[in-house]
């Protein structure tokens, strides 16, 4: 019988230290638990492995040990690497796993959890990676030599390069790209100090600014950059990942590894020191050791073998791999992550839809206020780092019910600003009442957009728009599929994250999504304040 337990996993931001990715898990039953407290350990005998979601390409392996080891093996996905290392210190999963499946546990350390773990056997290696598309690699001469990651910011300063990275705060790929880069400029072969940052930072700076795309999904951006090309050059992910979507996805991409170092993911299978279920502790042996007699299998997912010696997978052996040390210093870490945020990664232009009709009155519209007001004053948090409006951030709020309301905004990188005291203000006087007529809000945001680029053609912020709304829309679409037509090319490359709150059209949505490149979130079962938190990688 297999017994893998899917998961659909949602990634919400954190700052490392810290880091943090928070998923969603769906069981059989519908239930939603982030913490994977509804989750029980297996039947004796089954080994019951909390995985990371970037493990889940690895499922027909599995599927091949099960038949050879002759017991059954239960797969949970309850979120990303960084989520996971951080449920495991807050002793979220014990008792109800029998061992761990992560890309790391360089965070399990770093956070000081070690202790939760028993026996620990890295099955692969996968290194981050850029897949730059091969017209581009070609153009900058990449097809030849390995570019330094001094070359690749050099192109991407002058904006020969664009790029798509999913958000540090809340990716393992995208903090692992972030680490490398910031070794490579710091340039002492050493893990990165506070000291270093502060002399790299200008560097970096200019790194970031071929950086398009932002997300807190590995899977959104690689649908992004496949089905939007125009919007990126590149996108960031593990070797494996990208590999596969050339192999898979017949994406026309080289992959990259930059020349003078790289963080790699080691897949390290890890026994608990307190698992779920004692008996299983044996099998979870027994499976680590399949691994690493089956290494064939596992480089089939375009992973690299653990042993130096053994053969690397033809498509993966063009390129020297150097890797790059890992920082052992929470205080470290933290100000990586700030600083990138909140100094070196392009500006936000940030938009908020907010459907104040007459069905958002009471509890709904309270929530909304009290979300906002948690964005806007900085205390907004998941379970380990605050995800509120960044200092360098250009930030609207645009409430709509039968017609567009007065909308705030303000440029909080700005010195004296009015900056986050105007949007509270606006938030305040919030009140409920009318219908929902979103499209003349969403197409005034817009004509924002595009209004502020045309005012400076070198502008690189990250622009996003997000709609809430509560209720069945008036049914404008079409009207507004023929407006868009006539933005510029960069305006019609604003995404539009749809929320779907209360009686919300699902479909409507959806096809606003889909239309504008962004991503549908639900908030119906966990609420407007999780799902706007999880927005914020996007943005």
């Amino acid at each position: 019988m297999n017994r893998f337990t899917r998961a659909a996993a949602t990634v919400t931001t954190a700052a490392l230290g810290g880091l943090l990715l928070t998923a969603c898990v769906e069981t059989g039953g519908g239930s939603s638990d982030p913490t994977g407290d509804a989750l029980k350990p297996g039947d004796q005998g089954t080994p019951t492995i909390a995985a990371a979601t970037e493990l889940e390409d690895l499922a027909p392996v599995l599927e091949d040990a099960q038949a050879d080891l002759g017991f059954d093996i239960e797969m949970h996905y309850p979120g990303g690497t960084v989520e996971n290392s951080q449920a495991l210190k807050a002793g979220k999963m014990d008792g109800q796993y029998d061992a761990t499946w992560f890309a790391t546990n360089r965070y399990v350390e770093l956070i000081g959890a070690g202790d939760k773990l028993g026996e620990q056997t890295s099955v692969a290696n996968s290194p981050v990676a850029f897949g730059v598309s091969t017209e581009k690699a070609r153009e900058l001469g990449w097809t030849d030599h390995q570019p330094t990651w001094e070359e690749i910011g050099t192109a991407a300063a002058d904006r020969e390069l664009t790029y798509g990275m999913t958000d540090p705060s809340s990716s393992n790929s995208g903090f692992s790209a972030l680490v490398s880069v910031a070794t490579a400029f710091a340039g002492t072969g050493q893990a990165l100090t506070t000291g270093d940052l502060e002399q790299i930072g200008p560097r970096l700076e200019e790194f970031f600014a071929g950086q398009t795309m932002s997300s807190g999904s590995s899977g959104w951006l690689r649908d992004t950059f496949l089905n939007q090309p125009e919007r990126a050059d590149a996108v960031v992910n593990y070797e494996s990942v990208l590999h596969g979507i050339r192999a898979e996805d017949g994406a026309d991409l080289e992959v990259i590894l930059p020349a003078d170092g790289v963080v790699t993911a080691d897949y390290p299978l890890s026994e608990l020191a307190a698992p779920g279920d004692a008996a299983t502790a044996e099998q979870t042996a027994q499976l680590a050791e399949w691994l690493l007699e089956n290494q064939d299998r596992v480089n089939e997912t375009h992973r690299r073998p653990v042993d130096a010696t053994a053969q690397v997978p033809e498509e993966l052996s063009d390129q020297l791999l150097v890797e790059a040390p890992f920082p052992g210093d929470l205080a470290v870490t933290d100000q990586l992550i700030d600083s990138y945020l909140n100094r070196w990664r392009p500006r936000g232009d940030t938009t908020f839809i907010l459907d104040v009709s007459g069905s958002m009155s009471g509890g709904p519209l309270d929530e909304l206020k009290s979300t906002m007001s948690s964005l806007i004053d900085g205390s907004a948090r998941t379970t380990t780092g605050e995800v509120g409006l960044r200092d360098q951030e250009f930030v609207t709020l645009r409430p709509f019910n039968t017609a567009p309301q007065e909308p705030a905004q303000t440029d909080l990188a700005e010195t004296g600003g009015k900056g986050r005291a105007q949007l509270e203000s606006r938030i305040d006087e919030l009140q409920a009442g009318g219908g929902t007529d979103l499209y003349p809000a969403l197409e005034d945001a817009y004509r924002d957009i595009e209004d502020r680029r045309g005012e400076d053609p070198e502008d690189n912020r990250i622009a996003t728009i997000v709609v809430l709304t509560d209720g069945v829309v008036e049914p404008r679409y079409e009207d507004f599929v023929r407006f868009r037509e006539g933005l510029s090319p960069e305006a019609r490359k604003v995404p539009v994250f749809t929320v779907l709150y209360g009686a919300a059209d699902e479909d409507e949505m959806t096809r606003l999504a889909e239309l504008t490149g962004g991503k549908v979130f639900d908030a119906r079962e966990d609420g407007i304040g999780e799902v706007f938190k999880e927005i914020r990688a996007y943005q």
